[in-house]
């Protein structure tokens, strides 16, 4: 796994910053970097979603973002299943479904904001404005993440089943 930082920045991990509010709760812990202070921002300067999108085209670039397989085709076979009911031997038949996948395929960060972008673009000129519900009813895809950053881009309202 890439990572920016040592696996030594939490330090010592979470710390009390609040006693217990009475003897059946614990005490508030907060991260040990923040503890003075609730997080409110990933960085100075970095407040809306737009502001994300450009840090993170801006510090990863090229580095892949969002990674999927396409499914080639799907396989089914027959297979006799024994299974023990009422104490008794049974075979029955199901079937099986297996997938071939293609190999992985990346958008990197500037592709991903690129996309967000346009989406959001397209947004406005079909006319829907911060006053509309969005319905998002979709499998669990790669292009989601750039649906979903493009409704939180235009302060859409999102509804729907992900």
């Amino acid at each position: 796994m890439k990572t920016n930082k040592p696996r030594t920045h939490f330090k010592e991990g979470s710390v009390d910053v609040a006693p217990a509010a009475n003897s059946s709760e614990g005490p508030v812990r907060r991260a040990s970097i923040t503890q003075h202070a609730l997080v409110t921002q990933p960085f100075e300067g970095v407040d809306t979603v737009y502001d994300i999108l450009a840090y993170a085209a801006r510090t990863h670039g090229t580095r892949d973002a969002v990674g999927w397989r396409d499914v080639i085709s799907i396989h089914e076979e027959e297979k006799e299943v024994k299974k023990t009911v009422d104490g008794k031997e049974v075979t029955e038949k199901k079937k099986w479904k297996y997938f071939e996948l293609s190999d992985y395929k990346y958008m990197n960060y500037i592709e991903l904001k690129e996309s967000v972008y346009s989406l959001a673009r397209a947004f406005v000129d079909i006319g829907i404005t911060v006053d509309d519900v969005f319905n998002v009813y979709s499998q669990t895809r790669y292009d989601v993440p750039s649906l979903l950053l493009s409704v939180f881009l235009r302060y859409l309202v999102l509804t729907g089943n992900l």
